[in-house]
Protein backbone atom coordinates (compact mmCIF):
# COMPACT_ATOMS: atom_id res chain seq x y z
CA UNK A 1 0.00 0.00 0.00
CA UNK A 2 1.06 3.59 -0.78
CA UNK A 3 1.79 6.06 2.06
CA UNK A 4 1.84 9.56 1.73
CA UNK A 5 3.55 11.54 4.11
CA UNK A 6 2.29 15.29 4.06
CA UNK A 7 5.32 16.35 6.49
CA UNK A 8 7.92 14.97 4.07
CA UNK A 9 5.96 16.56 1.45
CA UNK A 10 5.73 19.62 2.74
CA UNK A 11 9.13 20.13 3.72
CA UNK A 12 10.32 19.51 0.13
CA UNK A 13 9.97 23.65 -0.75
CA UNK A 14 12.29 24.22 2.23
CA UNK A 15 14.65 21.43 0.92
CA UNK A 16 14.62 22.80 -2.56
CA UNK A 17 15.61 26.04 -1.70
CA UNK A 18 18.36 24.71 0.37
CA UNK A 19 19.37 22.59 -2.47
CA UNK A 20 19.37 25.04 -4.83
CA UNK A 21 20.20 28.84 -3.68
CA UNK A 22 21.28 29.93 -6.54
CA UNK A 23 18.65 28.73 -8.69
CA UNK A 24 15.75 30.38 -6.27
CA UNK A 25 17.85 33.62 -6.43
CA UNK A 26 17.98 33.38 -10.18
CA UNK A 27 13.85 32.35 -10.10
CA UNK A 28 13.27 35.87 -8.06
CA UNK A 29 14.92 37.93 -10.55
CA UNK A 30 12.76 36.46 -13.24
CA UNK A 31 9.61 37.51 -11.18
CA UNK A 32 11.45 40.66 -10.55
CA UNK A 33 11.67 40.87 -14.55
CA UNK A 34 8.13 39.61 -15.08
CA UNK A 35 6.86 42.07 -12.64
CA UNK A 36 8.51 44.94 -14.73
CA UNK A 37 7.06 44.07 -18.04
CA UNK A 38 3.22 43.24 -16.62
CA UNK A 39 3.72 46.70 -15.26
CA UNK A 40 4.64 48.23 -18.37
CA UNK A 41 1.68 46.63 -20.09
CA UNK A 42 -0.45 47.85 -17.87
CA UNK A 43 0.83 51.65 -18.55
CA UNK A 44 0.49 50.33 -22.29
CA UNK A 45 -2.43 48.58 -22.54
CA UNK A 46 -4.49 50.38 -20.09
CA UNK A 47 -4.18 54.37 -20.56
CA UNK A 48 -4.20 56.75 -17.66
CA UNK A 49 -8.08 57.29 -17.93
CA UNK A 50 -8.87 53.51 -17.66
CA UNK A 51 -6.05 53.76 -14.49
CA UNK A 52 -7.89 56.60 -13.23
CA UNK A 53 -11.15 54.98 -13.09
CA UNK A 54 -9.97 51.76 -11.76
CA UNK A 55 -8.48 53.58 -8.99
CA UNK A 56 -11.90 54.63 -8.32
CA UNK A 57 -13.71 51.61 -8.66
CA UNK A 58 -15.10 49.52 -5.39
CA UNK A 59 -15.16 46.29 -6.23
CA UNK A 60 -17.29 43.30 -4.09
CA UNK A 61 -18.56 39.39 -4.80
CA UNK A 62 -21.44 40.94 -7.29
CA UNK A 63 -21.02 39.08 -10.37
CA UNK A 64 -22.41 42.30 -11.75
CA UNK A 65 -19.74 44.26 -10.81
CA UNK A 66 -17.62 41.70 -12.21
CA UNK A 67 -18.62 41.73 -15.58
CA UNK A 68 -18.81 45.68 -15.24
CA UNK A 69 -15.06 45.18 -14.53
CA UNK A 70 -14.59 42.48 -17.65
CA UNK A 71 -16.44 44.56 -20.09
CA UNK A 72 -13.90 47.58 -18.77
CA UNK A 73 -10.99 46.48 -19.13
CA UNK A 74 -11.59 44.11 -22.54
CA UNK A 75 -9.12 42.55 -23.96
CA UNK A 76 -5.96 43.87 -22.04
CA UNK A 77 -6.64 42.11 -19.47
CA UNK A 78 -7.43 38.98 -20.69
CA UNK A 79 -4.11 39.66 -22.28
CA UNK A 80 -2.43 40.26 -18.29
CA UNK A 81 -4.01 37.10 -17.69
CA UNK A 82 -1.85 34.82 -20.41
CA UNK A 83 1.15 36.47 -19.80
CA UNK A 84 0.99 36.24 -15.79
CA UNK A 85 -0.27 32.47 -16.29
CA UNK A 86 2.67 31.73 -18.84
CA UNK A 87 5.25 33.22 -16.26
CA UNK A 88 3.83 31.08 -13.52
CA UNK A 89 4.30 27.80 -16.06
CA UNK A 90 8.02 28.90 -16.72
CA UNK A 91 8.46 29.00 -12.69
CA UNK A 92 6.63 26.35 -12.03
CA UNK A 93 8.36 24.10 -14.97
CA UNK A 94 11.95 24.64 -13.21
CA UNK A 95 10.28 23.66 -9.90
CA UNK A 96 9.22 21.11 -10.99
CA UNK A 97 12.04 19.49 -12.27
CA UNK A 98 14.54 20.48 -9.28
CA UNK A 99 12.18 18.04 -7.85
CA UNK A 100 11.50 15.35 -10.08
CA UNK A 101 15.00 15.94 -12.23
CA UNK A 102 17.36 17.07 -10.21
CA UNK A 103 20.21 16.34 -12.66
CA UNK A 104 18.78 18.60 -15.09
CA UNK A 105 20.24 21.98 -13.28
CA UNK A 106 21.58 23.55 -16.16
CA UNK A 107 19.74 27.01 -16.48
CA UNK A 108 18.65 27.18 -13.12
CA UNK A 109 16.14 24.45 -14.38
CA UNK A 110 14.38 26.92 -16.32
CA UNK A 111 13.23 26.00 -20.08
CA UNK A 112 10.79 26.56 -22.45
CA UNK A 113 9.36 23.68 -24.29
CA UNK A 114 6.83 21.32 -24.55
CA UNK A 115 6.53 21.02 -20.39
CA UNK A 116 6.28 24.50 -20.65
CA UNK A 117 3.23 24.69 -22.72
CA UNK A 118 1.16 22.08 -20.83
CA UNK A 119 1.61 23.77 -17.86
CA UNK A 120 0.85 27.23 -19.33
CA UNK A 121 -2.83 25.13 -19.84
CA UNK A 122 -2.86 24.19 -16.45
CA UNK A 123 -2.75 27.03 -14.87
CA UNK A 124 -5.81 28.33 -17.17
CA UNK A 125 -7.65 25.32 -16.14
CA UNK A 126 -7.00 25.80 -12.80
CA UNK A 127 -7.93 29.74 -12.96
CA UNK A 128 -11.46 28.35 -14.53
CA UNK A 129 -11.89 25.61 -12.27
CA UNK A 130 -11.45 28.42 -9.25
CA UNK A 131 -14.02 30.84 -11.45
CA UNK A 132 -16.43 28.12 -11.70
CA UNK A 133 -15.84 26.45 -8.21
CA UNK A 134 -14.60 29.84 -5.69
CA UNK A 135 -15.62 32.96 -7.71
CA UNK A 136 -19.22 31.91 -9.37
CA UNK A 137 -20.65 30.70 -6.72
CA UNK A 138 -19.20 33.54 -4.33
CA UNK A 139 -20.74 36.15 -6.45
CA UNK A 140 -24.28 34.10 -6.81
CA UNK A 141 -24.42 33.92 -3.03
CA UNK A 142 -23.28 37.32 -2.11
CA UNK A 143 -26.49 38.07 -5.18
CA UNK A 144 -28.76 35.85 -2.86
CA UNK A 145 -28.46 37.50 0.27
CA UNK A 146 -28.61 41.26 -1.15
CA UNK A 147 -31.84 40.36 -2.20
CA UNK A 148 -32.74 38.22 0.59
CA UNK A 149 -31.85 41.50 2.92
CA UNK A 150 -33.68 43.69 0.86
CA UNK A 151 -36.60 41.78 1.20
CA UNK A 152 -36.45 42.68 5.30
CA UNK A 153 -35.47 38.65 6.40
CA UNK A 154 -32.19 39.45 7.32
CA UNK A 155 -31.88 37.06 9.71
CA UNK A 156 -32.66 34.59 7.42
CA UNK A 157 -30.16 36.41 5.04
CA UNK A 158 -27.48 36.19 7.63
CA UNK A 159 -27.92 32.32 7.94
CA UNK A 160 -27.73 32.02 4.33
CA UNK A 161 -24.75 33.75 3.91
CA UNK A 162 -23.06 31.93 6.62
CA UNK A 163 -24.00 28.05 5.43
CA UNK A 164 -23.51 28.88 1.99
CA UNK A 165 -19.84 30.26 2.47
CA UNK A 166 -19.25 27.41 4.92
CA UNK A 167 -20.24 25.41 1.34
CA UNK A 168 -18.53 27.51 -0.96
CA UNK A 169 -15.10 27.11 1.54
CA UNK A 170 -15.73 23.44 1.67
CA UNK A 171 -16.23 23.01 -2.35
CA UNK A 172 -13.49 25.04 -3.16
CA UNK A 173 -10.85 23.06 -0.41
CA UNK A 174 -12.07 19.67 -2.11
CA UNK A 175 -11.79 20.51 -5.87
CA UNK A 176 -8.58 22.13 -5.29
CA UNK A 177 -7.07 19.40 -3.00
CA UNK A 178 -8.29 16.80 -5.52
CA UNK A 179 -6.71 18.25 -8.60
CA UNK A 180 -3.42 19.35 -6.73
CA UNK A 181 -1.40 16.85 -8.36
CA UNK A 182 -2.51 18.24 -11.82
CA UNK A 183 0.91 20.20 -12.46
CA UNK A 184 3.53 17.44 -11.48
CA UNK A 185 1.68 14.36 -13.07
CA UNK A 186 0.91 16.54 -16.29
CA UNK A 187 4.67 16.98 -16.01
CA UNK A 188 6.23 13.73 -15.22
CA UNK A 189 3.94 12.12 -18.06
CA UNK A 190 3.68 14.61 -20.52
CA UNK A 191 0.08 14.78 -20.71
CA UNK A 192 -2.71 17.07 -19.77
CA UNK A 193 -5.30 14.06 -17.69
CA UNK A 194 -7.49 16.27 -15.68
CA UNK A 195 -9.53 12.72 -15.01
CA UNK A 196 -6.31 10.54 -13.71
CA UNK A 197 -5.32 13.27 -11.61
CA UNK A 198 -8.84 13.63 -9.83
CA UNK A 199 -8.46 9.76 -9.51
CA UNK A 200 -4.71 9.68 -8.67
CA UNK A 201 -5.67 11.69 -5.34
CA UNK A 202 -8.60 9.49 -4.23
CA UNK A 203 -8.41 8.01 -0.39
CA UNK A 204 -5.19 11.05 -0.11
CA UNK A 205 -7.38 14.02 0.33
CA UNK A 206 -6.68 14.47 4.38
CA UNK A 207 -2.83 13.46 3.90
CA UNK A 208 -2.68 16.10 0.70
CA UNK A 209 -5.29 18.86 2.91
CA UNK A 210 -2.65 18.23 5.94
CA UNK A 211 0.15 18.73 3.60
CA UNK A 212 -1.45 22.06 1.65
CA UNK A 213 -1.88 23.47 5.80
CA UNK A 214 1.65 22.94 6.46
CA UNK A 215 2.63 24.35 3.85
CA UNK A 216 0.31 27.71 4.43
CA UNK A 217 1.56 27.47 7.47
CA UNK A 218 5.36 27.87 5.98
CA UNK A 219 4.43 30.53 3.47
CA UNK A 220 3.12 32.46 6.62
CA UNK A 221 6.28 32.68 8.48
CA UNK A 222 8.03 33.27 6.02
CA UNK A 223 6.51 36.06 4.46
CA UNK A 224 6.50 37.51 8.06
CA UNK A 225 10.31 37.06 8.25
CA UNK A 226 10.98 38.58 5.21
CA UNK A 227 8.28 41.40 5.56
CA UNK A 228 10.66 41.55 8.83
CA UNK A 229 13.92 41.96 7.35
CA UNK A 230 12.48 44.25 4.94
CA UNK A 231 11.04 46.55 7.42
CA UNK A 232 14.37 46.43 9.05
CA UNK A 233 16.01 47.50 6.05
CA UNK A 234 14.14 50.51 6.10
CA UNK A 235 14.64 51.51 9.16
CA UNK A 236 17.91 51.37 8.82
CA UNK A 237 18.08 53.38 5.61
CA UNK A 238 15.64 55.54 6.72
CA UNK A 239 17.67 56.25 10.28
CA UNK A 240 21.03 56.62 7.86
CA UNK A 241 18.67 59.02 5.51
CA UNK A 242 17.91 61.61 8.39
CA UNK A 243 21.53 61.35 9.53
CA UNK A 244 22.87 62.19 6.38
CA UNK A 245 20.26 64.10 4.43
CA UNK A 246 19.34 63.28 0.64
CA UNK A 247 15.95 62.90 0.58
CA UNK A 248 16.19 61.37 -3.05
CA UNK A 249 18.78 59.26 -2.44
CA UNK A 250 16.34 57.78 0.84
CA UNK A 251 13.51 57.59 -1.68
CA UNK A 252 15.33 55.24 -4.15
CA UNK A 253 17.38 53.00 -1.66
CA UNK A 254 13.20 52.14 -0.01
CA UNK A 255 12.10 51.69 -3.18
CA UNK A 256 15.10 49.44 -4.45
CA UNK A 257 14.68 47.68 -1.44
CA UNK A 258 10.78 46.65 -1.80
CA UNK A 259 11.22 45.82 -5.53
CA UNK A 260 14.11 43.39 -4.11
CA UNK A 261 12.08 41.97 -1.16
CA UNK A 262 8.75 42.03 -2.87
CA UNK A 263 9.50 39.30 -5.99
CA UNK A 264 11.85 36.91 -3.87
CA UNK A 265 9.07 36.72 -1.18
CA UNK A 266 6.45 35.44 -3.67
CA UNK A 267 9.11 33.17 -5.08
CA UNK A 268 9.59 31.84 -1.65
CA UNK A 269 5.93 31.33 -1.85
CA UNK A 270 5.77 29.81 -4.83
CA UNK A 271 8.53 27.12 -4.39
CA UNK A 272 6.86 26.13 -1.17
CA UNK A 273 3.56 25.64 -2.85
CA UNK A 274 4.67 23.90 -5.96
CA UNK A 275 7.60 21.82 -4.77
CA UNK A 276 5.00 20.20 -1.99
CA UNK A 277 2.53 18.78 -4.55
CA UNK A 278 5.95 17.37 -6.85
CA UNK A 279 7.05 15.38 -3.50
CA UNK A 280 3.55 14.12 -2.52
CA UNK A 281 3.61 12.83 -6.62
CA UNK A 282 6.79 10.97 -6.30
CA UNK A 283 5.71 9.55 -2.78
CA UNK A 284 2.69 8.17 -4.63
CA UNK A 285 4.71 6.89 -8.05
CA UNK A 286 8.45 6.00 -6.26
CA UNK A 287 9.24 4.27 -9.40
CA UNK A 288 9.42 8.01 -10.71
Amino acid sequence: MIVLSPVAAALEGPRTMRRHPVSLLIWGGLYWVSLILLGLLIIVAFGNEVRRDLAQMRFSADPREVLQLISHLGGAMALLILLAAAISAVLAGAILRSVMHPEQSRGAYLRLGADEVRLFVVALIAWATALFVTAIPSGALTLLTTTVANAGARGLSAWIAFLGGLAVIGLSMWVGVRLSLLSPQTFAEGRINVRESWVLTHGHFWGLLGMFVLNLLMVLGATMVMTLIGGLLTGLIGLAGVAGGGAKALALLLGLVNLLIFPLMITVQTVILTAGPARAYRQLHPDI
